[in-house]
């Protein structure tokens, strides 16, 4: 093992974890590297933040979907702000974690993987009554009953990851206390556990079956579903602007779960070390920086209902100014 391995590897403090140092030997990249997330980051907030005003302040914008879409953006200003203000202060000081922030790390970034997992799942339930069955959707999808899914989201997701939170707790960390990733995730603490862990990757794969896989297979179904009726059927005006939504809502999960299939799939392999620790640190917070950027752009921009939202509250504002200004 060379130098730099062995500094790396040297024991961890007492109660606190170590993240690795992806930029080992290149210390002119951090500062790149900082000023890069901290754009990004800015970025997700702000438009996510926008994005949720926008809807929250036009009731006419009270509906299924845009509820769905202003969950979503809530969620991703959280996933966010739960990873990348933590891996910038790693690219900045010694990269050390305390265990407990660790575990709370790894705790709410698993819920709002989860709930971004429903949120989606809802909202291709949703476009599929859209089209599927348009005289019938008003009543199928209702905007209460989208609020009390994306609440269900949430709550479900807590309850299922408290597991996981309890069962890491128990452990003591005896291995090297090294984590690979950028985060702390479930399956980098159970790693470096020095109990018998059988039951924390038992019930990992429980969870993961349950949240991306389940969600995945249902997307899959909805969509297959909405392409066969559209070849079969002539479309309604209002059937083919949810079409239009619908596309750009494929997009965005599509970003999402390419990287967190990748992220849940890629520790689980034997040969793992085949692909190098940069490109999978790399790939791993993918789905958490590349989805919060896009979100706001691709339903902000896209979307001609959010664009006269924004306008009117950035008029509304301008207006107000002028009058306080006048008095």
């Amino acid at each position: 093992m060379d130098t730099n391995s062995t500094e790396i590897y040297q024991p961890a403090p007492p109660g606190v974890f170590i993240v690795m140092d992806h930029f080992e030997g290149h210390e002119k990249m951090k500062p790149v590297a900082f000023v890069a997330l901290l754009v990004i980051y800015a970025v997700a907030v702000l438009g996510n933040l926008l994005l949720f005003v926008s809807i929250a302040h036009e009731s006419q914008l009270h509906k299924p979907m845009y509820i769905f879409i202003a969950s979503l953006s809530l969620n991703s200003m959280c996933a966010s702000t739960i990873t990348l203000p933590q891996i910038m202060h790693n690219l900045l000081s010694s990269g050390y974690i305390p265990i407990t922030n660790c575990i709370a790390q790894m705790f709410f970034l698993h819920v709002t993987s989860m709930s971004e997992c429903f949120i989606l799942t809802f909202m291709a339930v949703d476009r599929f009554f859209a089209i599927c069955h348009p005289l019938r959707y008003s009543m199928l999808i209702t905007s209460r009953k989208a609020m009390l899914m994306c609440i269900f989201s949430a709550v479900i997701s807590v309850l299922l990851l408290a597991g996981d939170l309890i069962l890491i707790s128990r452990l003591t960390f005896c291995r090297p206390r090294i984590i690979v990733m950028p985060n702390c995730d479930c399956l980098s603490l159970s790693n470096i556990g020095c109990e018998d862990i059988t039951i924390n990757i038992i019930y990992s794969s429980i969870i993961t079956g349950i949240g991306s896989i389940t969600s995945v297979c249902t997307i899959l179904y909805t969509y297959s579903r909405i392409l066969y009726d559209c070849q079969n059927s002539s479309l309604r005006k209002s059937q083919k602007k949810a079409i239009y939504t619908c596309i750009t809502h494929f997009f965005v999960l599509s970003i999402f779960y390419v990287f967190l299939l990748f992220m849940i799939f890629h520790q689980r392999l034997k040969h793992q070390e085949v692909i190098p620790a940069l490109m999978r640190s790399a790939f791993s917070s993918f789905y958490y920086i590349f989805p919060p950027v896009l979100n706001p752009i691709i339903y902000g921009l896209r979307m001609v209902e959010i664009r006269q939202s924004l306008a009117k509250v950035f008029h509304g504002n301008s207006v107000a100014a002028l009058k306080l200004q006048s008095c």
